[in-house]
């Protein structure tokens, strides 16, 4: 088998992160945000969230004001800008918090107000 350069996704930030079970190369691309940057940003924009400073993990709630830690909510990963559910089983890649927040994050109104909509678009 050839050698392999990889220049291409060099180029555009990502970085050789090995392979998965099935063989397959992965890559990560880091966001260079740190944790502070993210909490001042979040503060700003009036999100309520909860940090695991060692996982470098965020959870971002969907409430205003969340009832308990296991409100709805999204998990963060800043310093990769991965992202998922708080139930992680599943992620997706964000370029950082800014583009996560403006493309992804939806709040409970939000959630509720598209629901509503597609079911009374479905009766008609």
């Amino acid at each position: 088998m050839a050698e392999q350069k990889f220049e291409e996704q060099k180029s555009k930030g990502w970085v050789y992160a090995g392979k998965n079970s099935k063989g397959e190369i992965r890559f990560r691309k880091y966001t260079n945000q740190d944790l502070e940057y993210v909490k001042k940003y979040l503060d700003e924009k009036g999100l309520a969230y909860y940090v695991h400073e060692k996982i470098k993990l965020i959870f971002i709630y969907k409430d205003p004001e969340p009832k308990g830690q296991y409100s709805a909510r999204y998990a963060y990963y800043y310093t990769t800008g991965m992202w998922g559910s708080d139930k992680r089983k599943k992620h997706y890649h964000s370029n950082g918090i800014e583009d996560f927040i403006d493309r992804f994050f939806t709040t409970r109104e939000e959630n509720k107000k598209y629901w509503d909509e597609k079911n009374k678009k479905e009766k008609i």
